[in-house]
This record gives structure tokens, C-alpha cells and sequence, in this order.
């Protein structure tokens, strides 16, 4: 019986799927999804472009990577997911380095608690933006690189939010996260045609630092009692997920939704 680790297991993986391939994944320098998804990317031979809206974090995440994989393009660039002209310049800079782009992570998400009645405007729109209208702003933005790919795809991150909030003032975040099914879905039947294929993962509850820093413990008990698995879903399962759909192996999937430690 194996002793391997689910995050271990991840990465002793000797598949290079995506060798010769160009992705890009959004908050790659937080604690969770996106840098699992943006280093096994790279394990596996892509060059890849990151964003994050701290320099500070990102700057280290640039480090780490060139140093596990000296061989790998990397491009990192300070970037506000929600933010417009931040991201049209962004992928200025990775149609000059890189010419095209076979893979589109959205990766971002801002959950702010607040119970319903008390959730003030700015905090609704900050959890959208953040949550629904980056994934928007940076598909549009790939569209035209998706399209000079021969096996373009997007990936979306979504939340068990969508279809199960817990009753504890996630009213905006789950808003935003089923937003992001009815955007992937869109994307799927406008990409059709020219294809590009769109899917979406739904990770339940996944460790990172956050949940033992600051965030609500009735909020995440509530998760955690739901937990089929027994314990919290890790960054790297949901990354597996991701370079899957991500991967030719997923080539006639688009429009759908794979559920993860829900």
C-alpha cells in the first residue's frame, strides 16, 4: 500500500502533456490552486506566463519556478485580475513572448463574509470582480492567441459555492463562482466553432494558509462537515483536474463541470 501523499503523488508524474504548449494561469503567487496549477504546468513542459496582483509574492513565486525549472519560459507580471487595461497589457506582453496560447486558467477568487442583509455594494462588487469578471476580461483578452492554438482551451475555477453556499454570508461569492458555470458554458458554444474548448473545475473545500488565518470557523467547519473524502481536498488534486481538462486527453469535453472533494 502506497504512503505517498495526494500532493506528492502529483508530482512524481513523468506525463510531459504539454511540451511545446503555452498557458497562462492567474493568481499563481497565492497559497493555493493557482500555483499548484501554474508548477504542474510546468512539470509537465509548458511554458508559462503567471499573474498576481502582489509583486512582492509574485516575485518569489518567479524565483522558485525558474529555479525548479530552468529549461521553462517563464513570464510573470504584476497584474489586478479585474482590472481592464492591466490585463489587455498582460497579454500584450504574452502574444510578443510567446505568439500564441493553448491554455487559459482563471484561477482568481475573493470571498468576502458577510451576512446578506449587512453586505455593503462595494464588497458585492469587489467579490465580482474579482471572482467573475476577471475570468471574463481574461478570456476576451486570449481569445485572439486561444485561436491561433491548434488545441486551444479554457479553464475556469469555480466553488462548490455555485450549487451548495453554506448559510454563512457567502451570498456574493456564490453569485460570482455560478456566474463563472454560466460563463464557462457560454464560452464553450461561441468556442465551438472555432475550437476552442471551455470547462470548468468545482473544488470543495481545499487547504491553504488562509484556513487557518483569519477565515471563519463556523464557515469552514461547515465545509469541512460536508467533506466526502473525510479531510480537506489539496491545491494539487484540483491541479491534476485542471491540466486534464486542459490536455488533449479531455479533447471532446467543453461546456462541462468536474466536481472536486465536493
Amino acid at each position: 500500500m502506497s504512503t505517498q501523499s495526494p500532493a506528492s503523488a502529483s508530482s512524481t508524474t513523468e506525463a510531459r502533456r504539454f511540451t511545446g504548449r503555452y498557458a497562462f494561469v492567474n493568481a499563481a503567487a497565492g497559497a493555493g490552486i493557482g500555483q499548484a496549477v501554474a508548477r504542474a504546468l510546468l512539470r509537465e513542459g509548458a511554458d508559462v506566463a503567471v499573474t498576481d496582483v502582489s509583486a512582492r509574492r509574485l516575485e518569489r513565486l518567479e524565483a522558485d519556478l525558474t529555479a525548479a525549472f530552468p529549461d521553462s519560459r517563464i513570464l510573470a507580471r504584476v497584474a489586478d485580475a479585474g482590472d481592464e487595461q492591466a490585463v489587455a497589457a498582460v497579454f500584450d506582453d504574452v502574444r510578443s513572448e510567446f505568439g500564441r496560447l493553448d491554455l487559459l486558467v482563471n484561477s482568481v477568487g475573493l470571498n468576502r463574509l458577510s451576512a446578506f442583509p449587512d453586505t455593503p455594494l462595494d464588497s458585492w462588487n469587489a467579490v465580482l470582480s474579482a471572482s467573475l469578471t476577471s475570468h471574463f476580461l481574461h478570456a476576451r483578452a486570449a481569445w485572439p492567441l486561444l485561436e491561433r492554438s491548434s488545441a486551444p482551451a479554457v479553464v475556469n475555477v469555480s466553488s462548490l459555492a455555485a450549487e451548495a453556499p453554506v448559510p454563512f454570508g457567502e451570498v456574493a461569492y456564490a453569485a460570482a463562482k455560478g456566474g463563472v458555470l454560466g460563463l464557462t458554458r457560454a464560452l464553450a458554444a461561441e468556442g465551438a466553432r472555432h475550437g476552442i474548448r471551455a470547462n470548468a473545475v468545482m473544488p470543495g473545500l481545499i487547504w491553504n494558509e488562509h484556513l487557518t488565518n483569519g477565515v471563519a470557523g463556523e464557515y469552514v467547519e461547515a465545509y469541512r462537515a460536508r467533506r466526502p473524502m473525510g479531510r480537506d481536498g489539496e491545491p494539487e488534486e484540483v491541479a491534476d483536474v485542471v491540466l486534464f481538462l486542459g490536455s488533449p486527453d479531455s479533447r471532446h469535453m467543453t461546456g462541462q463541470v468536474l466536481r472536486v472533494a465536493c
